[in-house]
């Protein structure tokens, strides 16, 4: 299981609800925006592209190791982490 860092919860809970969590990526969650652009939120709160492998992970989950792929809104996850 992922533990968050303070920075990282800081991060969720500031995102809008319209963006979901849908895996990770070593310690780092994964962000779907509502464009449909992935990003990861590093241990220091920032926003930054996934990267290809991560993406490719997501799309078909044998490949390399499987995520731990959650697919719920941010909602849930703030009330989870604090």
């Amino acid at each position: 299981m992922l533990k968050l860092t303070d920075q990282q919860r800081r991060r969720i809970a500031e995102l809008p609800e319209d963006f979901r969590v849908v895996g990770v990526d070593s310690a780092a969650p994964l962000v779907r925006k509502p464009n449909g652009q992935i990003v990861r939120i590093q241990s220091n709160g920032r926003l930054v592209a996934a990267t290809v492998a991560a993406k490719r992970r997501l799309a078909d989950p044998s490949f390399g190791t499987s995520p731990s792929t959650v697919h719920q809104p941010l909602s849930s996850l703030r009330s989870v982490n604090r």
